[in-house]
């Protein structure tokens, strides 16, 4: 089984994920999907992205974190096992250095736009630079409510949907790994009934960010995880790699092309659990080795998260000269990417990366300094 937490396949997927997101939204303004014919509803789902990376977020931090497994094999019996209190606050001093850093640039930067009134830069919506706003965004709980209004950066709302993932997953990681793989696999039979649910009930939509953002969220984070677990069991088989990346990518183009959401995540499910497969079985990634889409996919949460910052900035500036996008569709779509991407990358570089390697280093010091460190074990029921 594979061991390692960075997969081609699955890191070029999220350069995917995160480029469909951002022509949606492009598309918000300049409605160019009108031409695309068949494509338009392509273009016009693209919030479906952000669907994948809550299912490949499940799966990836069950696939990395395992020192969560309940089972603990001794010498002659195994044992079930509680995470350690030091495994967990490790845990989570791990993720939110991985989000709190860049997400915490951005508002400052959006802040700071607004401040120095950089070309008498005005929010599209006030309400969302309001004192209560800020105060749910940096406790990043501006997506667990039902207000859309409760975000600076709005692209931001998921990542406060996955923090709240992150809080709850030693306890899911906990219950998955105790029960037999057949329990996942009724977890994921029941996940997309659910989720049909939420999409009859919602309007025959998916597109949910503050109404029901947590609820489309922990089906699709379960769903991921669930995967991980039931992985072992069919990854050599290459009948079964071949169904799950043939049928899941049909099933997301067709879902998305005739807008029905609901095939389109059971489309990115099989997707992304196909490209898992072919990982867990040693095999070479499907996609093959990309240097380019791979760094892009590296680059993909701070590009997600620049998009609002590039949007109010060219914004402002055409409305400065009194240009509409409409008129100036590729230079407000040039504009707007090469802004997010330079910011991107300046993010990853001087602010995501440092701040990674720093808690690395501090966790490091705190566990070699520690008593308890050359004996700590995670504590057992029996």
């Amino acid at each position: 089984m594979s061991q390692k937490p960075d997969i081609t396949d699955l890191t070029i997927c999220r350069a995917a994920f995160a480029a469909w997101v951002f022509v949606y939204y492009l598309d918000l303004h300049l409605h160019f999907s009108q031409a695309l014919g068949p494509f338009s509803a392509l273009i016009a789902h693209g919030y479906m992205g952000i669907d994948g990376f809550f299912i490949l977020s499940g799966l990836i931090l069950l696939h990395t974190h395992r020192e969560f497994d309940a089972i603990a094999t001794g010498y002659f019996d195994v044992e079930f096992r509680w995470p350690s209190p030091g495994a967990v606050l490790r845990f989570y001093a791990k993720r939110l250095a991985r989000i709190y850093p860049v997400h915490l640039a951005t508002i400052l930067i959006l802040l700071a736009l607004l401040a120095c009134g950089a070309l008498g830069a005005v929010p599209q919506v006030q309400q969302r630079f309001g004192i209560a706003t800020l105060a749910k965004s940096l406790l990043l709980a501006q997506g667990w409510g039902t207000d859309h209004f409760e975000a600076l950066n709005y692209t931001a709302w998921s990542i406060s949907t996955e923090w709240a993932g992150y809080l709850l997953f030693p306890f899911f990681a906990l219950i998955l790994t105790y029960f037999i793989r057949e329990v996942s696999v009724q977890i994921i039979i029941m996940v997309f009934p659910l989720l049909g649910l939420i999409y009859f009930f919602s309007g025959r939509t998916l597109n949910l960010a503050f109404s029901a953002g947590l609820l489309r969220f922990f089906l699709e984070f379960l769903s991921g995880m669930a995967a991980f677990r039931i992985a072992a069991a069919v990854a050599d088989h290459l009948f079964v790699r071949r169904l799950f990346l043939g049928g899941g990518a049909t099933l997301v183009f067709f879902g998305s092309a005739t807008g029905a959401d609901l095939v389109t995540v059971l489309g990115l499910w099989a997707l992304i659990f196909g490209f898992y497969l072919q990982a867990d079985a040693q095999r070479p990634p499907v996609l093959g080795r990309r240097p380019v889409l791979h760094f892009l996919g590296l680059l993909s949460y701070c590009f997600y998260m620049s998009f609002a910052i590039a949007e109010l900035f060219t914004v402002q500036v055409f409305r400065h000269f009194g240009w509409q996008p409409m008129d100036e569709k590729l230079f407000f779509a040039a504009l707007v990417t090469g802004i997010t991407f330079i910011l991107a990358v300046l993010l990853r570089s001087f602010v995501e990366q440092p701040c990674r390697r720093a808690i690395d280093r501090w966790l490091q010091t705190v566990q070699a300094t520690s008593p308890a460190a050359a004996t700590e074990k995670p504590q057992s029921l029996f």
